[in-house]
C-alpha cells in the first residue's frame, strides 16, 4: 500500500501536470476514478487561473481572453501553488513572462499589477501628522529617518508602462489612447492607496531617487545633501509636499545621540 505522502505527490502531479494515471492506480483503478481526476484538475486550474485574472485585470483586458487563458495555463504548470493563500499566487507572472520572451511591456505591465496587488492586500497605518512633523523639524535631521507607509511602492520601468495601466482602469475616459509602441524611456512611479483605492503616480527622476534613498534608510540630512549635490535648484520642500499629499510615510525614527 503507497504511503500518503506518495499518494498526495501523485494527486498533485495528477492536478499540475495531467498524469493521472499512477493517483488512480493508488485510490482506484477505474474509469469513473479517472473521469473524477480529469474534472478535479480542469476544475483547479480554471480556478487559478480566475485567481490570476483578479490580480492582473489590466493585463487581461489588454491581451484579451484567449491570450490570457494561454498564458495564465502555462504559468500554473510551471508555477503551482504552493500555499492555501491565493492573495500569494501569481507573484512570478512578470519572471515568467521573461522566461517567454514576449513583448517588454506586457513584463513591465505584470511587474505593475503585482505591486498594485500587493499594495490593495497591505496592512493600514495612520500617516504622519502635521504635529509630528513640526516636532521633528527642530531635531538634528542627520538623527532623523523615515518609515514608509505599508501601502507604498517605488518602482522604475525602462518603457512608461503607467500610461496604459492608467488607460485601462474602469474609470478612465473612454477617449483615452495610448500610443504603441511605448517609447524606451526610463519612468519612476510610486504605488500608494487612498481610501481604499490603488493609485500609480509618475515621478520625476530626481524624486524617485531621493525617495528610493530615504525608503532604504537614509536619514534626511544625507538626502538633502544628495539632492543639492545633483542639482543645486532642487525644491527639497516641493518633494515633502509631494510625499506628504500623497500620504507616503507612517512616522520618523530618529537616532538616539551617543
Amino acid at each position: 500500500m503507497p504511503r500518503l505522502c506518495e499518494t498526495q505527490r501523485a494527486f498533485a502531479e495528477a492536478v499540475t501536470e495531467g498524469w493521472p494515471q499512477a493517483v488512480v492506480t493508488m485510490i482506484a483503478p477505474e474509469a469513473s476514478a479517472l473521469r473524477s481526476v480529469a474534472l478535479y484538475r480542469r476544475l483547479i486550474r480554471n480556478n487559478y487561473v480566475q485567481v490570476l485574472k483578479i490580480t492582473y485585470p489590466v493585463l487581461h483586458r489588454f491581451v484579451g481572453e484567449q491570450y490570457f487563458g494561454i498564458v495564465a495555463r502555462g504559468y500554473i504548470r510551471r508555477h503551482p501553488s504552493t500555499s492555501g493563500d491565493l492573495f500569494t499566487y501569481g507573484r512570478h507572472l512578470s519572471v515568467f513572462l521573461h522566461e517567454l520572451q514576449v513583448s517588454s511591456l506586457l513584463v513591465e505591465l505584470a511587474r505593475l499589477e503585482w505591486a498594485c496587488h500587493e499594495i490593495h492586500q497591505a496592512a493600514d497605518s495612520t500617516p504622519v501628522s502635521q504635529e509630528h512633523i513640526q516636532a521633528i523639524a527642530s531635531v538634528d535631521s542627520s538623527r532623523v529617518t523615515v518609515r514608509f507607509h505599508e501601502a507604498t511602492r517605488l518602482l522604475s520601468f525602462p518603457i512608461p508602462v503607467h500610461r496604459v495601466w492608467l488607460a485601462l482602469q474602469p474609470d478612465a475616459p473612454a477617449d483615452k489612447v495610448v500610443d504603441l509602441p511605448l517609447p524606451e524611456e526610463e519612468t519612476s512611479v510610486v504605488v500608494t492607496r487612498v481610501c481604499g483605492k490603488v493609485q500609480v503616480t509618475p515621478l520625476a527622476k530626481p524624486d524617485y531617487l531621493m525617495l528610493e534613498a530615504l525608503s532604504q534608510g537614509a536619514d534626511l540630512a544625507s538626502v538633502e545633501w544628495i539632492a543639492i549635490e545633483s542639482d543645486l535648484e532642487f525644491d527639497f520642500q516641493r518633494l515633502w509636499a509631494t510625499v506628504l499629499n500623497l500620504s507616503l510615510i507612517s512616522g520618523f525614527s530618529v537616532k538616539e545621540t551617543s
